[in-house]
């Protein structure tokens, strides 16, 4: 059917068809363009563009014959594009895909009818004079003679079939049908009606196969197997019948003349034929012979059916189809909103908690608060959950909470286990337990706290803070962890080497109490919750290997409770301490009221800047309004003695000078204007300046009891200023904090899993520490944020996070408590982050080194008992062997204090002296009174500093580990700790706790070894002679691999370009490198003893031959180092001073230790196997290869191994 136009005059309307009809786009042959043409249009082209341009250079000239032929190519498309677009195609008749196969046949058939009807009297005319000669006027008499004029059923043949020219995308075409006025009639769609079941159409009885077929009988199975091939033949016949007549359906609407004869009656004999069909259609269909085979089946097997007849299946009626709702998928409710799919028969349990109104209106402003019914379904379904909740949601104090008020803890509930929440610090586990008990009204009693050698816990107890460590204990005693129903392991972003391991252990613990409550109900299940204040969670999530039932639940909490506004430093200075009390200052002068945090690397500068702020404003203590003038002598400066220039450089003005050609960061500038002080314009009045200021440090050293301090509220009519390490970043809430400092750097301890070289450097902290820090400014209310540095260096040189702790510390204890509870292959354990291939190699080598582990890598009963103590390997070690000679509790203290580490003052903090009246210049340059006191004051107090570590080191003068033990015996001797802490320039905090890890350490050792010590005793007598020697060789045998040589004493000496005037600056060659890579200069491959040892007051010729060190550190590099490319030295922390025989003999039975070949005289022995008695030289060997250290000669008994050759049986001596 043609598509509806308006009328038209006939005359022009017939030749615009003729024209048209004659346009047919794929007849026209389009012909490329001849190889002559193409030549003389290039050559045109080419004159046309040289006439423009006369002087053309060959690189030019390319260029221009890549233009000539981009341009031949695009005319010729231009040309081709131009033809198609001529062309015109009717796209009338297209359906969209998706409504393709949608019609039924009916409609299908009508519309196929329709278009043949309209087709065969539209042409009629050109059909009678395109027939051929061949056909007859038969047709015209069966179109004639067919019942009501219907059609009938077109027979196509290949040979006389119709050649009519179709018009263009008449194939595609939909005709409409045309009303009585010639216009399109749009049919409204109307509702199919439903079917219904119509009784079935009996058909005459089967009467089966001729006599022939009946004659032979067939087993029953084969009949079934003849009767299915038939069905499938009479399935294949019908899907035949029905593919020729869609086949006839589908042919050109041309038809014949008969058709166009016989036009007028074909619509009503159509009607009549689409009903019968429909009719037929709705019947469901019987077949005769599939009840004629059941009833044979029937018969062979001897069924006899009793509900009568055999009839047929009844007609599947389709189910009603609803109409989808996608409201659901579209908008989701939220998971608080959602049914729950956890235990139906969960009993609910509540306790009613009264709390005063000023703690219930802080607890509604929290936002975790809001999330209460979220987190608690999740925790109810769910055996893991992760909980990210951005700093100052109140998740660490509220979520103990909500689950004590859900039952959790409570004897009479469902899950009376402890809710345990671990903590990485114990200031933070400390001061969360206050908080939770104080919020908890009057349950106060049953939130309990337990850090290393404190515990607040009783039988009473159902909430319990505790730090990484103490859980850790507790699975080593407990692996079921019975005592509790519920774990919380918060701050889990800080990815300290607890927290991980934490995580892997507990996520297996989950599926272990799962199955232990299966077989036993009395055991309940145990329930993990991971808390993060960052988004990097995808290492917990998305870990196969950590939780195999899938990926835990995220729950997401509101975000930080108050807006906090970001201002960066135009600039970032060099002397960031000297920027911090500037803007601090400034802060105070301008800021209104509100607590200030500043953020800073370490003790010394908390100490600085306190002084300074202090003189400076009044302050609120007493007493402190000191003067600091600190100056560190050259044994504990940072810096090496030639990398300083002696003279009178200011650093305040290094970052003023102006040198295009220096590239070094002592300032790093951004892209904004100079500095001015709009950060400080708040619009609010300022603080009177006059205002005291109350100072507060906070630091990992400082005594619990000072940091605490920063809790309370200040004194009225002043401003509260604590001075912080990154101890602060986390956790923990300092009421009335409204403005962060943050100077963008922490001193972090790095060390090398290669060489073992630890360095303590101050590097730029990462974004998510960054933001950490600029969240303490808006947990009470609105604050500020003043970062010391630039955004331009912020979004540089500031990772996204810090990597985790496992990566960049030694695991060798870990190892071992693994190996020792099972896990054989570390590496397969679960980690968050699984440690480097490199570092577990390294901590396996010192594990067989001490005797822990076997050559094979398995643990030896030695390993099984020093895993028993909480500490390094090292320690353990000494735990083990320390019986002898009745030296076990002389171990035992020297292990606590060694342990604990950081027991003396350094010298550089002991000059603090009383102000001096005047400040000017005119008197500094006056040498008055004052300052003579002043100078007698700091000499006096040298001496004593000098003559405290005389008598430390009485006993041993080459041994720092004797000294050590000194000073914790004489410390158990005195009465008043502290006073005698600070006579002795000791550290007082680090005293109590090595006194009280003696304790714990004598607990442990009684209960593992009955009878080897006696009960503690704080006080000692002296060590006899013989009793320091083992002590030695006890410390000796902890630290066999950490031996170094004296360098011109070794096998192979290096050059040496001077000789060495003080201790300190001789050189020692340690066992395994010291250094990465190839080394060639004596620096770089040599180690030297620190400056705090009581070795470097030797002479260099009084220096030992052999050294056995803790550790060894790297001093940071100079920035203001005046050589390029020189190498800051490696020091090592001297312990003891063995003799090569001592060596010897502590190294044997160890990988350490090789024997040469015999010297001299060898007898031979009798027996079998064979024997012999020689002397052989062992070798202190390190690295796989390298050149040993030969010892002095022992006279051994070597026995015939027949794989391994002539081994060491017995040193004789």
């Amino acid at each position: 059917m043609p598509t509806f136009t308006p009328r038209q005059r006939k005359q022009k309307h017939r030749q615009r068809e003729n024209t048209n009809a004659s346009v047919d786009t794929n007849v026209t042959e389009l012909l490329p363009v001849s190889k002559t043409e193409k030549e003389e249009k290039r050559r045109k082209l080419k004159e046309k563009i040289k006439s423009q341009h006369s002087k053309i250079s060959a690189k030019k000239q390319k260029r221009l014959d890549k233009y000539i032929e981009n341009k031949l190519k695009k005319d010729e498309n231009l040309e081709l594009l131009k033809k198609l677009a001529a062309a015109r195609v009717d796209t009338s008749g297209l359906r969209s895909a998706r409504e393709l196969g949608q019609g039924t046949k009916a409609d299908l058939r009508s519309s196929t009818r329709d278009s043949i009807q309209t087709e065969a009297t539209a042409n009629a005319a050109s059909l009678d004079n395109q027939l051929s000669g061949d056909e007859t006027d038969e047709d015209d008499l069966k179109l004639k003679s067919a019942p009501d004029g219907s059609l009938p059923d077109p027979v196509v043949k290949q040979s006389n079939a119709i050649a009519a020219t179709p018009g263009v995308g008449s194939g595609l075409k939909r005709p409409l049908e045309l009303g009585a006025d010639g216009r399109p009639i749009i049919k409204k769609r109307k509702r199919a009606p439903k079917t219904k079941p119509v009784k079935p159409v009996e058909e005459l009885p089967w009467d089966g196969f001729d006599s022939e077929d009946d004659a032979d009988e067939e087993p029953p199975a084969k009949k079934l197997s003849n009767k299915r091939e038939v069905e499938a033949e009479d399935e294949s016949a019908k899907d035949g019948e029905s593919n020729s007549s869609s086949d006839e359906m589908s042919e050109d609407g041309s038809g014949s003349s008969e058709e166009s004869e016989n036009d007028d009656d074909e619509s009503g004999s159509e009607s009549e034929s689409e009903s019968a069909s429909d009719t037929a259609q709705d019947q469901p269909r019987k077949s005769a012979f599939k009840a004629w085979a059941v009833q044979q089946i029937n018969e062979a097997v001897g069924f006899k059916p009793t509900t009568g007849p055999i009839v047929t299946d009844f007609p599947t009626i389709a189910p009603e189809r609803s109409a989808r709702t996608t409201v659901e998928e579209d908008e989701p409710l939220p998971l608080e909103l959602q049914v729950t799919k956890g235990d139906p028969e969960r009993k609910a349990f509540s306790i009613q908690v009264n709390r005063s109104d000023e703690i219930q209106a802080a607890r509604i402003g929290l936002p975790v608060v809001g999330e209460e019914q979220k987190i608690m379904e999740a925790i109810h379904n769910n055996s893991t959950v992760v909980i990210w909740g951005a700093t100052g949601s109140g998740k660490t104090t509220q979520l103990p909470q909500f689950l004590f008020e859900a039952g959790y803890g409570n004897p009479e509930s469902s899950n009376p286990g402890m809710i345990g929440v671990t903590q990485p610090r114990r200031v933070a586990a400390v001061s969360m337990a206050k908080r939770v008990g104080d919020e908890l009204g009057q349950f106060s009693d049953q939130v309990s706290y337990q850090i290393r050698f404190e515990s607040t816990a009783t039988k009473k107890t159902a909430i319990k803070f505790m730090t990484d460590g103490i859980l850790l204990r507790e699975i080593a005693e407990d692996f079921s962890l019975k005592k509790y129903s519920i774990i919380v392991i918060d701050e889990a972003h800080e990815r300290s080497v607890n927290t991980d391991i934490l995580i892997g252990m507990v996520s297996r613990i989950v599926d272990l109490r799962k199955s232990m409550a299966e077989e036993d109900p009395a055991v309940k299940p145990l329930k993990l919750v991971i808390m993060s204040a960052t988004l990097r969670i995808s290492d917990f999530t998305q870990n196969v290997s950590l939780f195999r039932q899938g990926s835990p639940p995220l729950v997401q909490a509101e975000g930080r409770q108050y807006p906090v506004t970001i201002h960066f430093s135009r600039r970032t200075h060099r002397d960031y301490l000297e920027e911090a009390f500037r803007k601090v200052s400034r802060g105070h002068r301008k800021l209104p009221p509100g607590g200030m945090l500043v953020f800073l690397t370490g003790q010394n500068e908390i100490r600085l800047l306190a002084k300074r702020l202090k003189q400076a404003f009044r302050p609120t203590q007493r007493g402190d309004v000191a003067q600091v003038k600190v100056q560190i002598s050259a044994n504990d400066a940072p810096l090496e003695t030639e990398d300083l220039e002696l003279g009178g450089t200011e650093m305040t003005d290094v970052g003023n000078h102006d040198d295009d050609g220096d590239e070094s960061d002592l300032e790093i500038t951004g892209l904004d204007d100079p500095e001015d002080d709009d950060g400080f314009d708040l619009g609010e009045e300022a603080m009177d300046s006059s205002t005291r200021v109350h100072v507060l440090p906070l630091y990992s050293q400082l005594p619990t009891k000072e940091q605490l301090k920063v809790f309370e509220p200040p004194p009225d009519g002043s401003r509260l200023i604590v001075l912080a390490t990154n101890v602060a970043e986390t956790s923990l809430t300092i009421p009335g904090i409204r403005y962060v400092f943050d100077c963008g750097r922490a001193k972090e301890k790095q060390y090398d899993l290669f060489t073992g070289v630890q360095s303590f450097q101050i590097g730029w902290i990462s974004k998510a520490s960054a933001n950490q820090r600029a969240g303490r400014a808006g947990r009470t209310g609105p604050g500020h944020c003043y970062r010391l540095y630039s955004s331009a260096l912020y979004e540089g040189e500031f990772a996204e996070y810090t990597d985790p702790e496992i990566l960049r510390t030694p695991i060798e204890g870990v190892v071992l408590q693994m190996k020792s509870m099972g896990l054989h292959n570390v590496i397969n354990f679960p980690f968050p982050t699984p440690p480097s291939r490199t570092g577990l190699t390294k901590a396996e080598k010192l594990l067989k080194n001490l005797g822990a582990l076997s050559p094979e890598g398995k643990v030896t009963q030695v390993g099984h008992r020093l895993s028993t103590y909480p500490l390094s390997p090292r320690f353990g070690k000494m735990l083990h062997i320390g019986h002898q000679h009745g030296c076990l509790p002389y171990v035992i203290a020297l292990v606590a204090v060694l342990a604990v580490g950081d027991l003396f003052v350094p010298e550089s903090q002991i000059d603090m002296r009383p102000s001096k009246p005047g400040d000017g210049e005119e008197d500094r340059q006056i040498y008055t009174n004052s300052n003579r006191l002043e100078d007698t004051y700091r000499e006096n107090l040298l001496k004593d500093y000098a003559r405290a570590h005389r008598l430390f080191s009485k006993n041993d003068d080459t041994s720092d580990a004797l000294k050590f033990l000194s000073s914790i015996c004489a410390y158990a001797y005195a009465d008043d700790g502290d006073a005698f802490c600070e006579k002795m320039f000791l550290r007082a905090k680090a005293f109590k706790e090595a006194s009280q890890l003696r304790r714990q350490l004598t607990d442990i050792v009684r209960t593992n070894n009955p009878g080897l010590v006696d009960e503690y005793k704080a006080r000692l007598p002296q060590p006899t002679e013989k009793q320091f020697k083992a002590l030695k060789q006890i410390v000796t045998a902890g630290f066999i691999d950490n031996v170094a040589i004296r360098a011109d004493l070794a096998p192979v000496p290096p050059e040496q370009s001077r000789s060495p005037k003080r201790a300190i600056d001789v050189p020692y060659l340690t066992l395994f490198k010291s250094r990465e890579g190839l080394t060639q200069e004596l620096n770089e491959m040599a180690v030297y003893v620190h400056p705090s040892s009581v070795i470097a007051r030797l002479s260099p010729k009084e220096m030992p031959q052999y050294i056995i060190y803790s550790h060894l550190q790297q001093a940071a590099p100079s920035a203001i180092s005046t050589e390029q490319g020189t190498t800051t030295k490696i020091r090592m922390f001297p312990l003891v001073a063995p003799s090569g025989l001592q060596l010897a003999a502590i190294a044997n039975n160890t990988p350490l230790l090789e024997y040469g070949k015999p010297i001299g005289k060898v007898e031979t022995m009798e027996g079998i196997p064979q024997r012999r008695q020689c002397w052989v030289v062992p070798s202190l060997v390190g690295e796989t290869g390298s050149t040993g250290w030969p010892l002095p000669a022992k006279k051994v008994i070597q026995r015939k191994d027949p794989k391994e050759g002539w081994v060491v049986e017995k040193v004789v001596s």
